[in-house]
C-alpha cells in the first residue's frame, strides 16, 4: 500500500475540511483528486507531508516529492542552478515515525524524570532528526539531463533566471525539479497549468509509464482522462473513491445520483401515503393503538437523505458594452517582444463576437502580446488599433490584479460603491453565504481567486475580453459555468489557452504562434 489513511480529520479554523476518513491507495496507482475550489484539495496534500495538522493516522511507503501550484523557485537564480537542486524528498515512515514513538516515551513521567534514560532517547531523538534532514537535504540525481531532454528543455534556458521566464517555462523547471528526483510517490498540486501542448503530451506519457505512485490535483479534465485509474472525490467533508479515469466517474456519478434520487422519492411518497392513513384513522381506542404504532415504525425508519450531486448551481451572465461597429481590434504589422522581437509582423482583425484561441509552446510571446494589447507593454513597432467604443477586460493568468490584504466584498465594494450590487455581483461568482461574502482573499484557493479576478473584470461591461489561460484552477462544475457563459457572450473574445476541452467549446478561430509569426489553423 503506497499510502495508508486511517481516521482523518482535518479543520482550517472552524472550517471542516475532513471528517474522520479512511482510504487506502495501492503501489503504482494514477489518482486525480478532484472537488470544488476551496475543498481543502491542497490541505489534504499538505497533511499527507505533515505540513498541516490534522488528526488520525496517514503512512505512506517510499519518497515522496510535492509540486505546489504556485511554482516557488528563486527568482533571481539561474535554471542551471535552480536545476543543481532536485526536490526537496520526504521520508515519512523510517525516521518520523520513530521520532514520533520517542516523542510519546519522553511525555511520560517515569521517563523525563529518569535523567539517564531521558537523555539518552533525546540523544537518538537527535540523531534521527539529523538523519532526517539530511535524507531531505536537496541533491541532484543522475535523471536530470534525460529528463532535460524528455521536457524538451532548451541548453539557452540554463544560464537565465527564472525571474525572466514565462510563467509556464518556469512550471516546466520546477517539473524538471519533481521528475528528475528519486521519488517513488509524486503529490502534484495543479502540475497542468500553464503548461503547453507538447509538454502537457509529454507529461501525459511520463506519468502513465513512471512506476511508482500518483496523486494529483488537476482540473484538467482530458488530462484525468489520460492519466488516472481512479478518482477520489472531496466532498462535505468526506471523500468518495471511483474507479476509471473522470469520463467513468461521471458515468458512475450520474448512475449513483440517479438510483439515490429514485430511492428518495419512493421513500417521500411511502411517508405521504402512511401520514394520510394515519390521518384517516378513526377515533375508536383499536384504530388509535393502530395509528400510533405507523407513527412509531415511521419514527423508527432509517432516514433516506435528499441525495446531493454537489455541483455549484450560480449562473453567470456576461454582459458586453453597446458596440457598432464591426471591428473591435486591429493589429497592423505589429511586432511585440521585450529586448527583441518574440513575434513579428502580425496583421489581424477581430470583430465582435468572434472567439480566437492563441496556442503555442511556452516562452514564445503569448503573454506579452497579450500584455501589449493591453497597453502594459509598449509595442516593439507597428500598432494597436482600438476602436473608440471598446472596452478591454484583461485576465491575467497570474491573478496579480487582485489585493490579498482585504475581503472579497472589500474588493468588489470599491468598484460599486453600493452594497447590494456587491453583494448580488459577488453571488455571479457563487460567493453567495456571508462566510465566503466576507472571506480574507488571502484565505481564498487559487480557483477562488480566479473567480473573483473574473468578476471584477466583468463589473466594467467590456467588449473586448483577453484571458489569459482562464480556466487555469478552476474546478470543473466552474470550468462548465465560465464555458457556458462566455458561449451566450455578445464581446469578442481572444484567449490564450492549452485547456483542450476549453478550445473545443468555446473557439471560432485558432491562432498558433510558432517561430516568431502567427499562423491560423484550421478547427478540427
Amino acid at each position: 500500500m503506497a499510502l495508508s489513511i486511517k481516521n482523518l480529520s482535518i479543520n482550517i479554523g472552524d472550517r471542516e475540511i475532513l471528517v474522520d476518513e479512511s482510504v487506502g491507495i495501492a503501489d503504482g496507482s494514477k489518482v486525480g483528486v478532484i472537488g470544488r475550489n476551496g475543498v481543502g484539495k491542497t490541505t489534504f496534500l499538505k497533511a499527507i507531508l505533515g505540513q498541516v495538522d490534522y488528526l488520525g493516522q496517514i503512512k505512506f511507503n517510499g519518497k515522496a516529492a510535492y509540486f505546489s501550484q504556485y511554482v516557488e523557485l528563486d527568482l533571481n537564480k539561474t535554471v542551471g542552478q535552480i536545476l543543481g537542486e532536485t526536490a526537496t524528498i520526504h521520508h515519512q515512515n523510517e525516521f518520523e515515525e520513530k521520532m514520533q514513538e520517542i516523542e510519546g516515551l519522553l511525555s511520560q513521567p517515569g521517563v523525563y524524570e529518569n535523567q539517564e534514560k531521558s537523555s539518552k532517547l533525546m540523544e537518538r531523538y537527535l540523531e534521527l532528526q539529523a538523519e532526517l534532514t539530511k535524507y531531505q537535504t536537496q541533491h541532484p540525481t543522475g535523471k536530470i539531463k534525460s529528463v532535460l531532454r524528455t521536457l524538451e528543455v532548451k541548453e539557452s534556458w540554463l544560464g537565465q533566471t527564472i525571474g525572466s521566464l514565462s510563467t509556464g517555462q518556469r512550471a516546466i523547471i520546477a517539473l524538471a525539479q519533481i521528475l528528475s528526483s528519486d521519488a517513488d510517490f509524486l503529490l502534484l498540486d495543479e502540475p497542468t497549468n500553464h503548461l503547453d501542448f507538447k509538454r502537457l503530451d509529454i507529461l501525459e506519457k511520463y506519468l502513465r509509464s513512471f512506476k511508482g505512485t500518483v496523486l494529483m490535483v488537476t482540473h484538467d479534465r482530458y488530462f484525468l482522462d489520460q492519466v488516472c485509474d481512479s478518482i477520489l472525490k472531496i466532498e462535505n467533508g468526506k471523500w468518495i473513491k471511483y474507479m476509471g479515469n473522470y469520463s467513468a466517474y461521471i458515468k458512475t456519478r450520474e448512475a449513483t445520483f440517479k438510483a439515490q434520487q429514485t430511492a428518495y422519492e419512493l421513500e417521500v411518497k411511502y411517508i405521504a401515503d402512511e401520514k394520510d392513513k394515519i390521518a384517516r384513522i378513526g377515533k375508536h381506542p383499536l384504530k388509535v393503538q393502530q395509528g400510533k404504532y405507523r407513527e412509531h415504525f415511521l419514527k423508527m425508519r432509517e432516514v433516506v437523505e435528499k441525495p446531493d450531486l454537489d455541483k455549484l448551481e450560480f449562473e453567470t451572465f456576461l454582459e458586453a458594452s453597446s458596440f457598432n461597429s464591426s471591428v473591435v481590434l486591429e493589429l497592423a504589422d505589429l511586432t511585440v517582444g521585450y529586448d527583441k522581437p518574440l513575434i513579428s509582423h502580425i496583421n489581424c482583425k477581430v470583430g465582435m463576437g468572434e472567439r480566437i484561441i492563441f496556442i503555442g509552446e511556452n516562452g514564445i510571446g503569448k503573454s506579452t502580446l497579450f500584455k501589449t494589447l493591453e497597453g502594459r507593454l509598449a509595442p516593439i513597432s507597428g500598432k494597436v488599433i482600438l476602436n473608440s467604443q471598446t472596452k478591454l477586460g484583461y485576465v491575467d493568468q497570474e491573478l496579480k490584479d487582485l489585493t490579498v490584504d482585504g475581503t472579497l466584498y472589500d474588493e468588489i465594494f470599491a468598484l460599486l460603491k453600493d452594497e447590494y450590487k456587491t453583494r448580488q455581483q459577488l453571488s455571479l461568482g457563487g460567493f453567495i453565504e456571508d462566510a465566503d461574502v466576507f472571506k480574507p482573499i488571502s484565505k481564498l484557493s487559487m480557483g477562488e481567486r480566479s473567480r473573483l479576478n473574473l468578476i471584477k473584470i466583468f463589473i466594467h461591461k467590456p467588449n473586448l475580453l483577453l484571458l489569459d489561460e482562464p480556466t487555469n484552477h478552476l474546478d470543473l462544475d466552474a470550468c462548465e459555468i465560465i464555458e457556458k457563459a462566455f458561449l451566450s457572450y455578445e464581446g469578442a473574445i481572444l484567449a490564450v489557452s492549452h485547456d483542450k476541452y476549453f478550445i473545443e467549446k468555446i473557439a471560432q478561430r485558432i491562432l498558433k504562434v510558432n517561430n516568431g509569426a502567427i499562423k491560423e489553423i484550421a478547427l478540427d
